[in-house]
């Protein structure tokens, strides 16, 4: 064998990987990941969507006011506004319904499109 075929064998020797083993003594890197204790939460308010639950939320809000007599105005495209006036029965994640006080129809009424609302105390 020539010198330069000895190098290259050398080289190839020395490329080979040494896998490094677990040591009991080392730390877990998911330690800080560790269950933490139970505590028992309600099961209502956990099913609850936040929008419903946190008060910066208009529908949190609403819920807040069911009951009263409220007027809604709602943006219809880009230029129509349309009034509805009744009792504010229900508030859902994106929808709103209230009982017209002319005609005690229950109407529901997407979230979304409202733009303002009255509550009369």
């Amino acid at each position: 064998m020539s010198k330069k075929e000895n190098q290259v064998n050398e080289t190839k020797e020395m490329n080979y990987f040494v896998p490094q083993y677990f040591s009991p003594a080392m730390m877990c890197p998911y330690e800080y990941f560790r269950q933490q204790p139970f505590e028992p939460i309600d099961v209502a308010e956990a099913q609850m969507e936040p929008t419903l639950k946190d008060i910066g939320y208009t529908q949190a809000y609403l819920r807040t006011q069911i009951g009263k007599k409220v007027k809604i105005d709602f943006l219809i495209g880009t230029d129509m506004f349309i009034d509805k006036e009744g009792i504010l029965l229900e508030v859902g994640i994106s929808y709103v319904v209230i009982r017209e006080i002319a005609t005690n129809f229950k109407v529901m009424c997407d979230l979304y499109s409202i733009k303002f609302v009255s509550i009369y105390e």
